[in-house]
């Protein structure tokens, strides 16, 4: 009878642990509920390399979510294609208690396309799961399983994966029954309570109890700060294609001869009209910037993720013929065209939108985008934005600026770095002149001019309808009362990268009134305010990505009734972070007297210690108070 007693609890002790799994949220360390919308209770990811190309990742997440914002870590869902298979995907829900509320199974997944409706062709599809919660905090316990025949993208472990989440449990493992070489980096894994066991073709890390990181204004992008395992495998498959590469020139070797070479063909007709077209052209610059101005012409943008896993450029010849492309068919497109006139160029991979390098010191697939850069012996090299019918020719804006991206060469793979904007390349300058009337009101003459990167966030303005415009303006100068709009024009140069805007417009109640008086405020249009919180336990670096610079001078014209009473003195401020000046002067004519306003601001690009940003704090309220100063004047007597 013992025996059997014994016998019953061996069997059934499996099945109790299983039971039980549940995750009460009372049993959570007060510790990891600060600063946090949710907590992994527990998560394992195990990734079986059965071959080069079968690979099999089995993933258990268990997320409890504390609030609304939490739902975004909920995180049940599966990327998959015709080269990734979802074997199984299922997920419980349970309360605050831990007691089972509601069971899915992949069935009660919804199946969708992973691309918004403006892409033309793909396969690449999400399997998700829909969870409306009826109330906070609720646990979701989810298991998957896919197989892939990519071994080229291994996913990479982030135990923390967004700011304000906190883990309790978190395990990653590769199991290399193949036993092909493995790489792998750690970043900001310090400090942690951490476990890890590895050998050349195996891995096991661990980390229990890390506390959630809160956003905090001006810190370096999550990617930076967040703790990572990067791996790859240095033999690797790619949709039918067998790859090996132990570092970046092999890596962008293999990529030009499956993925590249080849593509450049073009047909004779195409050829003999660029031929003619560039013909009188005196330079390699004069000759490109045609033919990018063909391509902007002859073509346009459609987003496509076909091909070998979505990494092949289409054939040049297929893009002439249909007219459109996605940045890879583009590219090429422009790559082959200026081949044909002796031009040689390379296709790039890059990390666009954040400022994101390709990690110089990590080999692997990585990049979302791709643009074209063209050597020159002397000066800086060009780069094109081949998805853009309106981009300047050498222009890349806040897309793709200033950062490390791999270039293809027939030689291999080359890590280099795209045009960088400085301070005084990224420049805003205005001049206004303000018309005050006796009410308060004012007409104002207003011309900003914009190069560097606020060039690319402003000139696509020029293209919306008038309506759109306007509302533009009144939502940027909401402090300006009742403004309507008498004339807006634009002026884009291409060639200076500049553009021009000049508008007439009116308002109410611009200066206060005061019995007598009326207080004129000498910020007319605030380009740089700056709400920074109190932030006494600050644990980022301050970063500013890019530097900047403002220039605006603000003529007022006083109304004939009114004479100038006070005006306040100029001040300078010059700090690590970046200079301000602000200048009043008092300027009498025949007709009107005048207030001219001088102001500069410079922002400074940089990095700096978590324990400056008081010191910035305190620089960015002196340019607030002197930006709300006021001047005085008084009617006549």
């Amino acid at each position: 009878m013992q025996k059997l007693q014994i016998l019953f609890l061996v069997i059934m002790y499996p099945l109790c642990i299983q039971s039980q799994e549940f995750y009460p949220v009372s049993e959570i360390d007060s510790n990891l509920l600060q600063n946090t919308n949710a907590v992994v209770r527990n998560y394992s990811r195990k990734i079986i390399i059965e071959d080069l190309d079968k690979v099999v990742v089995k993933t258990n997440k268990v997320i409890t979510i504390l609030n609304e914002k939490g739902n975004r870590f909920l995180g049940a869902y599966e990327l998959y294609d015709n080269s990734e298979k979802i074997k199984e995907q299922k997920a419980t829900i349970y309360d605050r208690n831990g007691e089972e509320l509601e069971k899915f199974k992949s069935r009660d997944f919804r199946d969708q396309s992973n691309y918004p409706s403006f892409v033309l062709f793909a396969d690449n599809r999400v399997s998700i799961l829909d969870y409306v919660p009826r109330s906070y905090p609720y646990t979701i316990s989810y298991t998957s399983e896919v197989e892939s025949v990519n071994s080229v993208f291994l996913p990479d472990w982030w135990p923390l994966n967004n700011y304000n989440i906190s883990v309790e449990n978190s395990s990653y493992q590769i199991i290399n029954e193949i036993h092909a070489p493995l790489r792998f980096l750690e970043s900001n894994l310090d400090n942690m309570q951490l476990e890890k066991d590895f050998d050349d073709f195996n891995l096991h890390y661990r980390v229990r109890n890390i506390a959630a990181m809160q956003q905090e204004a001006l810190s370096p992008d999550f990617s930076e700060v967040a703790p990572k395992l990067l791996v790859a495998l240095g033999e690797f498959h790619l949709a039918g294609v067998n790859g090996k590469a132990e570092n970046w020139k092999e890596f962008g070797k293999w990529q030009y001869e499956n993925l590249v070479k080849g593509h450049d063909e073009l047909p004779e007709e195409t050829i003999a009209q660029v031929r003619t077209l560039v013909k009188d052209a005196n330079s390699l610059e004069e000759k490109a910037e045609l033919i990018y101005d063909y391509v902007q012409n002859k073509t346009r943008y459609i987003a496509i993720a076909l091909g070998i896993g979505g990494w092949e450029p289409a054939y040049a010849n297929e893009v002439d013929h249909l007219g459109y492309g996605d940045c890879k068919g583009l590219t090429n497109y422009t790559k082959a065209l200026l081949k044909s006139q002796g031009i040689e160029a390379y296709y790039t991979v890059v990390h666009s939108g954040d400022k994101i390098d390709i990690d110089p010191k990590f080999t692997k697939m990585q990049g979302n985008h791709v643009i074209l850069n063209i050597p020159r012996e002397e000066g800086e090299d060009i780069w094109l934005e081949c998805t853009s019918q309106y981009s300047p020719f050498n222009y890349l804006g806040d897309f793709t600026d200033d950062r490390y991206v791999l270039k293809i060469t027939p030689e291999g793979g080359e890590i280099v770095k795209t045009k960088k904007y400085s301070a005084e390349d990224n420049l805003q300058k205005i001049t206004c002149t303000i018309a005050v009337e006796d009410g308060g009101g004012f007409h104002a003459v207003f011309n900003r001019q914009s190069t560097g990167i606020p060039y690319g966030d402003i000139f696509p303005i020029a293209r919306q309808t008038e309506e759109i415009q306007k509302q533009y303006y009144r939502e940027k100068w909401s402090h300006l009362r009742n403004i309507s709009f008498d004339e807006i024009k634009y002026s884009n140069s291409k060639d200076s990268i500049r553009f021009t805007e000049q508008l007439m417009f009116h308002g109410d109640k611009f200066a206060v009134k005061a019995g007598s008086r009326m207080l004129l405020p000498l910020n007319f249009i605030n380009n740089h305010r700056m709400q920074l919180p109190d932030d006494k336990n600050r644990q980022h670096p301050i970063k500013m990505s890019r530097g900047k610079t403002y220039s605006d001078t603000f003529k007022y014209i006083i109304p004939k009734a009114y004479v100038v009473e006070a005006f306040p003195e100029g001040t300078e401020l010059t700090t690590d972070f970046g200079s301000f000046s602000f200048q009043v002067e008092k300027q009498e004519t025949e007709n009107a007297v005048e207030l001219i306003v001088r102001r500069s601001l410079m922002f400074k690009e940089g990095e700096w210690a978590p324990e400056r940003y008081q010191d910035f704090k305190s620089f960015m309220n002196a340019i607030g108070d002197m930006n709300n100063q006021k001047a005085v004047i008084i009617e006549k007597i």
